[in-house]
């Protein structure tokens, strides 16, 4: 009895004694003490303006030395009350994050809770740190759908990184290309987590990511405000100019230069059919009833009309609605903008905005939640370019697409297609004026996938198209190919 009072004394007097302290001077974090409180086991921070900051909205600090016997007060002083977050968020490792609600007095809002652990991060959302994306190259390490290189380097030296996900052993002509970027803005972490999602997406065996990666060469650039990211700053409306606002030319950053000039060179390759870029709305947004839609410069036409098409393709994906709306005046041009403006023949371009708190279909947005969302888009993006439902045969996924390869070739060339209905089929070459150069008739094909080969030992070199009808003369493929005598 005697050691265990003892033991008890030791215990208290470490309580009665501890010694509360902040800590931010790792990757990500921001936070500034205000004061420190150990008799009432209560904290007050405010965050800390970074770099370029005109906005004080992240924070995201540890917490040691309080007494966990006791409900602790961390409480963030405000100057902005619309970036305060309905929900922020703790972990003891970094890695499982819980949501929690606060209450605003005074000049604060407060979180009031117990923990069962001494030290804790306190956090305005989920934070998504600049060095993550390591993990996800090594993750990707070995995987033949997707190469990693440095697009730009920061202004404080930090790459800005491009994963590209495409099948090699099909050629890239013939295929479009797809854009995506995240976290203009690095208050919007949780974005991250939607674009991740969406990555690990186009590296898997899913057969919708398959068949995307056999049309398509999506171009994926996780951060573009890399030095943001890193520090823990807020990035919205920062000094000079806003990372979203700065597609006007000239540009300021490197990394919108760079990746402007990416596109074009990418767009002269393969066309350029889908942009989109990965936003949330504010953390103090209180508006949860549709705090999930697509902004759109174009309310009108054919990409309007494409857009909705994309859309109802999440929506059977993912079963919640996606909504929409036309994008706000701004005072410099944003990504989506400048791509409208840039690529005529582009079928849409959006930012998505996804929630802060609650889905449109009322669940409560976790981690998980954000990269299965990722996911819903990336197969909306793969349904939206086959405009058509999957047929399976054999335990494989039968699209309609086409590819000729090798291309350039100097005397034959392997067109390789699928069908997904049983039909009669023709192959016609034709000149670059016009002219029928080749016709065959393949007969009755059934669904599945086929490769014809196209002898050009008597054509000069030059560019040639091929189409491949059905027996009502209608064409299902069409393609180039370039003789290189």
């Amino acid at each position: 009895m005697k050691y265990f009072l003892v033991i008890l004394f030791l215990i208290t007097a470490s309580f009665a004694n501890a010694q509360i302290t902040i800590d931010t001077s790792f990757e990500g974090s921001n936070g500034r003490t205000l004061n420190i409180d150990n008799a009432n086991n209560s904290v007050q921070v405010e965050s800390a303006f970074k770099r370029g900051d005109v906005c004080n909205v992240v924070f995201y600090f540890k917490v040691s030395g309080f007494d966990s016997t006791r409900s602790l007060n961390i409480r963030i002083k405000y100057s902005q009350q619309v970036y305060l977050p309905v929900l922020a968020a703790y972990s003891y490792d970094k890695i499982t994050w819980y949501r929690i609600s606060g209450t605003i007095v005074g000049d604060s809002k407060e979180f009031i809770n117990v923990y069962n652990k001494r030290t804790v991060y306190f956090s305005h959302g989920y934070p998504y740190v600049y060095l993550r994306l390591n993990d996800l190259i090594t993750q990707y390490n070995g995987n033949p759908f997707v190469s990693v290189s440095n697009l730009s380097t920061s202004e404080l030296g930090r790459a800005v990184k491009l994963f590209k996900f495409t099948n090699p052993n099909i050629p890239d002509t013939g295929k479009v290309s797809v854009w995506i970027t995240g976290r203009h803005h690095a208050m919007e972490s949780h974005s991250n987590y939607v674009v991740e999602g969406l990555m690990n997406f186009l590296a898997s065996a899913d057969a919708k990511a398959d068949y995307l990666r056999t049309k398509a060469i999506i171009y994926v650039v996780p951060i573009m405000d890399v030095d943001m990211a890193a520090l823990g700053g807020t990035g919205k409306d920062q000094y000079p100019v806003d990372f979203n606002r700065d597609w006007d030319s000239p540009s300021y950053w490197n990394a919108v230069k760079d990746v402007k000039t990416k596109m074009l060179q990418t767009s002269a390759l393969n066309r350029f059919k889908v942009f989109i870029d990965s936003h949330d709305p504010f953390p103090g947004e209180t508006d949860t009833s549709a705090r999930l839609y697509l902004y759109s410069f174009c309310d009108t036409g054919r990409r309007s009309v494409n857009l909705n098409t994309f859309r109802n393709k999440l929506y059977s994906n993912g079963g919640y609605w996606f909504g929409r709306k036309p994008i706000y005046p701004t005072s410099g041009q944003t990504s989506s903008r400048w791509v409208d403006s840039m690529f005529t023949s582009i079928d849409f371009s959006t930012s998505i905005e996804t929630g802060w708190v609650n889905r449109t279909d009322g669940n409560t947005w976790t981690i998980y939640f954000y990269t299965k969302h990722g996911e819903v888009i990336g197969k909306g993006i793969s349904d939206y370019i086959a405009q058509s439902t999957p047929v399976i045969e054999n335990n494989e996924v039968v699209n309609n697409y086409s590819t000729a390869y090798p291309n350039p070739s100097n005397s034959s060339a392997n067109i390789k297609f699928s069908i997904s209905k049983r039909n009669k089929l023709n192959v016609l070459i034709h000149d670059i004026n016009g002219r029928e150069v080749s016709r065959e008739y393949l007969g009755t094909l059934n669904t599945g996938h086929y490769t014809y080969n196209f002898t050009a030992l008597n054509l000069s070199s030059g560019v040639y198209f091929y189409t491949i009808n059905d027996e009502e003369g209608i064409s299902i493929f069409k393609g180039k190919l370039v003789l290189l005598k």
